[in-house]
């Protein structure tokens, strides 16, 4: 994204003109969109002090998908006003009318009893979903604990509850795909998976989140590829900062993110496998991991895996600053999130065959 005078004078000025088309026929694409490529809508749409996906509808995140052609959408839970049968049905009759398919985001909350997973279960079946995304933790693993410990006992409980309610899920004709939320490390991840020996419980492979782990993200996807069930597809760039690092969505193809490789190792895995782009627009989050407090739940790599990963992802950093938003008027914020997602549809449809 150009600095802000160019901004303005690009997309800014062209929405302010009236001339900022939405995405024409050809541009559709196979993937779904996740609500989360609309995070400037839900931001400024929310009381302040709430921070659920709720303030866009799902009716306005389907007309979003509608708009920019998509062949889905992955629409959280609170995005429905209420779980009312007639409501569900008319979604449900939205969707297929439309000629989408779709998916849901649920809070961890629905993975913690049998009673509240039976509880999703019934919604997401009222909806025809057969498969959901999942996030355990809402943070950032190196921002959230303050001690190893805190980690362990996170970790030990998740165990836990999904090995008791493994027998729930699988009742249900229902896959659930639990992302690698910058919670988990891939090869951690991979042996949940590997314990709980599921054809119902997977992985919502997100493209991206695990850079802040230090992790190549072909390294990650090749590790959670055997469980696919869903996807966070995305693009990322990295820019040096003092302590360690910045890192930003990107527009498909403009990143790090080797998307080709990644695509065809999860089709080679999982021929099913579901391709949904998550664009987020935000400013750059900052990965401290020269600071001593990153490590406090994470091992420190001895096996050259961090010099790996300064080569050959740090290697490949911009030396443009990263995209930034929050300096923005609203309606160039939300511009700017069109353009993001416009031009990551067009790439997946006309350089990724999506």
């Amino acid at each position: 994204m150009p600095h802000r005078r160019a901004f303005l004078r690009t997309v800014g000025g062209l929405l302010a003109a009236g001339l900022y088309r939405p995405a024409r026929a050809s541009d559709a694409t196979t993937m779904c969109l996740a609500y989360t490529s609309f995070a400037v809508r839900m931001l400024q749409g929310r009381d302040i002090l709430k921070t659920t996906a709720a303030a866009l509808p799902a009716d306005a995140l389907l007309d979003l998908c509608e708009r920019f052609r998509a062949g889905g959408v992955q629409m959280d839970l609170s995005q429905l006003e209420s779980h009312d049968p007639k409501l569900l049905s008319r979604i449900r009759d939205r969707v297929e009318k439309a000629g989408l398919w779709l998916e849901l985001s649920v809070p961890s909350k629905y993975l913690e009893t049998p009673e509240a997973y039976e509880a999703m279960a019934a919604i997401a079946g009222a909806l025809g979903v057969d498969r959901i995304r999942v996030a355990l933790l809402y943070g950032r693993r190196y921002e959230t604990f303050r001690s190893r410990d805190e980690w362990v006992t996170f970790d030990r409980a998740w165990q836990d509850r999904l090995t008791r309610l493994k027998p729930t899920i699988e009742r249900f004709p229902i896959r659930v795909g639990i992302e690698n939320h910058k919670d988990f490390t891939a090869a951690e991840l991979a042996s949940l998976l590997t314990r709980l020996d599921s054809d119902r419980i997977g992985a919502c492979v997100d493209f991206g989140n695990n850079v802040a782990l230090l992790e190549d993200p072909l390294d990650t996807i090749r590790t959670l590829a055997p469980w696919a069930v869903t996807t966070h597809v995305k693009d990322m760039a990295v820019r040096p900062s003092a302590h360690g690092f910045e890192l930003s969505e990107v527009p498909l193809g403009e990143g790090l993110v080797p998307l080709a490789d990644a695509i065809r190792i999860l089709r080679d895995a999982r021929p099913d496998v579901r391709f949904c782009l998550e664009m987020i627009t935000r400013d750059p989050l900052p990965v401290p991991y020269r600071s001593d407090t990153y490590w406090i739940c994470l091992d420190r790599p001895a096996d050259g895996r961090l010099e790996r990963f300064e080569r050959d992802v740090l290697g490949r950093a911009w030396s443009r600053p990263l995209p930034r938003i929050t300096h923005l008027p609203p309606e160039a914020q939300v511009a700017a999130e069109d353009e993001n997602v416009r031009r990551s549809v067009a790439y997946a449809k006309d350089t990724l065959g999506l």
